[in-house]
């Protein structure tokens, strides 16, 4: 066979072979895209509020909720970055309450995620793992599939390319155009255009999915990965009160201070540090990793943790992740990053329209 029949072949029989994972990695990644958001979308009066001049600082807010929630005490508060949204805070019951940070006002109250939360968790692993759950039995077989199929995926660009050069089209003819026809164009046409993030969101996921791609990563930096600190202890001191939430955040920030606080967790016990989670500006994605834990009473930084020195290796892991997920352009890419898994839809689709066009002649 000539290396044009070759390259067909391979490029046929590789997207036979990935065409149900790809479905499903286009569909779940589409939706991915925007995770974070979705819930507040469909639950707009639970976490959406109107911007006021200033929010009430972070006691005042925390000692009105425990008024209206008492016996139970808060302890850990979430800090969602945009102005017009809720706070989220961690009840002594496992409750969750969204508090209105400028009025206090509390917005809903929670024991357990809400359907929403339920099926954007269950699309997550789906992406992932190809299971529900985490721990399944089939999960880990699962992640070495959709790994393998994202290397296919690396295949299939470039070999897609090769065959896209003899006849370059880069558009739809829609008129006087059979159906057929039409499919062949827009799986030509769109391969062009999504080909270039539809292999970049291919690479990047496999060195999330495969072991050895972390493991490559720290390898090429020569470093190890994110240290993991032990729990730090105030030293109680006979009379001593504990410091105010809001001066503990001011320590907080002085320790670390391009970080924003996300996370809040409360003293537990007397022995018990404040712990903050912080991010940095040059984390774009998944959890921050930048923490500070705080005396609750001298406020004496007990332990602090940057992103941005604590493991190089570490660094371009999540660099790698914030690319596969669009987070490292914000909104934009988030857009892209959901286009592109539709685009990856439409090319499964068409590609099969093709082969069976094909088989019946």
């Amino acid at each position: 066979m000539s290396p044009r029949r070759i390259i067909i072949k391979v490029h046929l029989y590789l997207g036979l072979t990935a065409a149900l994972f790809l479905l499903l990695l286009g569909l779940t990644g589409s939706i991915m895209a925007f995770e974070g958001d979705i819930d507040h979308w469909v639950h707009w009066h639970d976490w959406y509020v109107t911007p006021g001049d200033h929010t009430l600082s972070e006691d005042n807010l925390i000692a009105n909720v425990e008024r209206q929630v008492s016996p139970a005490r808060v302890s850990m508060v979430q800090i969602l970055p945009k102005r017009n949204l809720a706070q989220a805070m961690q009840l002594s019951d496992r409750s969750v309450v969204t508090v209105n940070p400028y009025s206090g006002s509390i917005l809903r109250r929670s024991t357990a995620p809400n359907g929403t939360q339920k099926l954007l968790g269950q699309i997550h692993q789906l992406h992932l793992r190809l299971a529900p759950e985490p721990r399944g039995a089939w999960a880990r077989i699962g992640k070495q599939i959709i790994s393998w199929v994202g290397l296919l995926l690396c295949i299939l660009v470039p070999t897609g390319f090769i065959l896209w050069w003899r006849t370059k089209r880069a558009s739809i003819e829609w008129k006087n155009a059979t159906w057929f026809r039409r499919c062949f164009d827009a799986h030509q046409a769109i391969g062009l255009y999504a080909g270039v993030f539809l292999w970049i969101a291919a690479f990047t996921g496999i060195l999330i999915g495969f072991d050895w791609g972390e493991e490559a990563i720290y390898k090429l930096t020569g470093s190890a990965g994110p240290s993991r600190p032990t729990m730090a202890a105030s030293i109680e001191a006979h009379g001593a009160n504990r410091i105010s939430v809001d001066r503990a955040l001011d320590f907080a920030r002085l320790a670390i201070p391009q970080g924003v606080v996300e996370i809040v967790q409360l003293p537990r016990g007397p022995n018990g540090a404040f712990f903050f989670v912080l991010r940095v500006p040059e984390e774009t994605t998944g959890s921050p990793h930048s923490t500070v834990a705080i005396d609750q009473y001298s406020g004496k930084v007990l332990q602090a943790r940057d992103f941005r020195t604590d493991s190089r290796g570490f660094y371009w892991v999540r660099f790698n992740r914030a690319i596969h997920t669009g987070d490292v352009f914000g909104t934009t890419g988030h857009v892209i990053t959901a286009v592109s898994s539709l685009l990856l839809v439409v090319m499964v689709l068409t590609g099969a329209v093709i082969w069976l066009k094909r088989l019946a002649v």
